[in-house]
């Protein structure tokens, strides 16, 4: 355990700093949206945690998208400040707002004015704070005050303490007894590029013989292929789907040779019509089409022996599991997989020898064989993939999961599972609309014995759609955003960080 104490003494040392600016810059830098304008009266979908009385947010509209000259990629929109608002009374996850001047809409975006920030403190922290809060100055009396204390930094509002960023860590007794249970981890994302729309699913996919991974990713009407670098994306090709509503995507290696075979879940009608697609140079070819499940491969080390369907309709939602094999073009059943009762395949991987999956109302729920070892309470999964189902009077939104991945962080094994948090909107309106998502990690305490818990840092804006490991151990996530047009809708990849507190 020597060794473990080394790495982690080392990693707690190099990021207090580093963790207090980013954590500084995410306070400074809070955005949300306007939900509703009623005259001088706006609702603002942030809430208890996010915002107080008395802040006031410039209102944003965006605009044409900017291009890339000579990528041609899209790298982002641009904005116009049609107004400011000042917060009056906060809910748990909205508030109340004065409209003090200009003519906002719903889905207008907000940023909080950070006009007025002083600082009180060492030289050595007030250029440190500069890289990142260029309007702070050295006065006092300001709306809000960052001040420089014995462990860490403290922002006040107001004169009223609202925020506190460690910069040192007291020494941790009985360390060397250290399993992954007794380490907090830290998750600083780091932003790869923007995505052109609302991202509904995505995998690591092996498309070419060397090996080379590729991010695909599933968007309404079409799949976008990406060569993954080390610090950026690069799309290479597009494919565009058939008509029907896509609700998921997987990769993996189910053919006769070493490339992955993309499986593109659909739903058409009032069922599943999946399809296979093959990489041919730089594009995309069925394989086969007219599916009747929806997919997956569940542990990309065992590919042939966990490649999984599973009927959907509308009327019996998630029903029969099947295991299946291709050859060429003949897709056939081998036999039946004897899932858990509520298995969902839309969500399910293999942690290990766990079975996870999240069910129907919410709770992840983990499996070893036959035996269920492990269930959360409700309100995991969640994401902006749906079909909306036809019922005798209007309509529902059914909502697919996202799946977990597994990692590897510090010689431990584990898993992440994705918690997208519902918005006011939605519960009042029946708008999918999420106010966050967040990523909880699954350990094993010892054989049998499983915990959650979750990732300090781990959290979005609005929802998280995919969550990925690469080979070489790093960590993805993609998130969405949608406003109330669909040109609004965007997402993002980002790299995650892991540290040890």
């Amino acid at each position: 355990m020597g060794r473990l104490v080394l790495i982690l003494t080392i990693l707690i040392s190099s990021v207090w700093a580093q963790d207090a600016l980013q954590g500084l810059k995410d306070f400074f830098q809070r955005e949300g949206y306007v939900v509703k304008v009623e005259g001088n009266r706006v609702i603002i979908d942030l809430g208890r945690e996010k915002v107080r009385v008395g802040e006031e947010f410039t209102i944003l509209r965006e605009g044409k998208e900017i291009v890339h000259p000579i990528t041609k990629q899209v790298i982002g929109r641009e904005s116009q400040q049609v107004g400011t608002l000042r917060v009056e009374e906060v809910q748990d996850n909205f508030s109340y707002a004065k409209l003090i001047e200009g003519s906002p809409r719903e889905g207008d975006r907000i940023r909080l004015l950070t006009r007025d920030v002083c600082f009180e403190g060492s030289e050595e922290w007030f250029f440190k704070l500069r890289s990142v809060l260029p309007e702070l100055k050295k006065e006092k009396a300001c709306t809000y005050t960052i001040k420089e204390l014995k462990d860490g930094i403290g922002v006040e509002y107001r004169n009223s303490p609202v925020a506190f960023f460690q910069t040192q860590q007291a020494v941790v007794q009985g360390i060397e007894r250290a399993s992954l249970e007794d380490i907090n981890l830290l998750a600083r994302p780091r932003l790869l590029r923007p995505l052109p729309s609302l991202p509904l699913s995505a995998d690591l996919c092996d498309l070419t013989e060397s090996g080379k991974e590729f991010l695909v990713v599933l968007f309404s009407g079409r799949v976008e292929v990406y060569e993954l670098l080390k610090n950026d994306l690069v799309k290479r090709f597009d494919y565009s789907l058939p008509a029907g509503v896509p609700v998921g995507l997987r990769c993996g290696k189910i053919g006769t040779d070493d490339r992955d075979l993309v499986l593109v879940n659909m739903v058409s009608g009032d069922s599943a019509n999946s399809l296979i697609l093959r990489s041919v140079g730089d594009s995309l070819v069925p394989v086969r089409r007219n599916i009747p499940y929806i997919m997956s491969v569940l542990d990309k080390s065992r590919p042939k022996e966990t490649f999984i369907g599973q009927r959907f309709n509308f009327r019996d939602r998630f029903g029969q599991t099947v295991r299946l094999s291709l050859e060429g073009e003949n897709l056939r059943e081998t036999g039946a997989f004897l899932a858990p009762r509520g298995f969902r395949i839309d969500s399910a991987f293999y942690f290990g020898d766990y079975l996870v999956f999240t069910d129907s109302i919410g709770r992840v729920r983990v499996y070893r064989g036959d035996t269920e070892v492990f269930s959360t309470e409700e309100g995991f999964g969640g994401s902006y993939t749906l079909v909306e189902i036809p019922l005798e009077q209007g309509k529902v939104n059914f909502i697919f999961n996202p799946p977990g991945t597994g990692a590897r962080f510090l010689n431990f094994n584990m898993a992440f599972v994705v918690k997208n948090h519902t918005g006011i909107v939605q519960r009042f309106l029946d708008i999918v609309k999420y106010s966050r998502g967040e990523l909880f990690v699954i350990g094993e305490r010892r054989k049998d014995l499983v915990f959650i818990r979750p990732i300090r840092g781990g959290n979005f804006e609005e929802s998280v759609q995919a969550v990925l490991t690469t080979k070489d151990g790093r960590v993805l996530v993609l998130t969405g955003r949608t406003g109330t047009l669909a040109i609004q809708n965007r997402g993002e990849v980002y790299e995650l960080e892991l540290r040890a507190l």
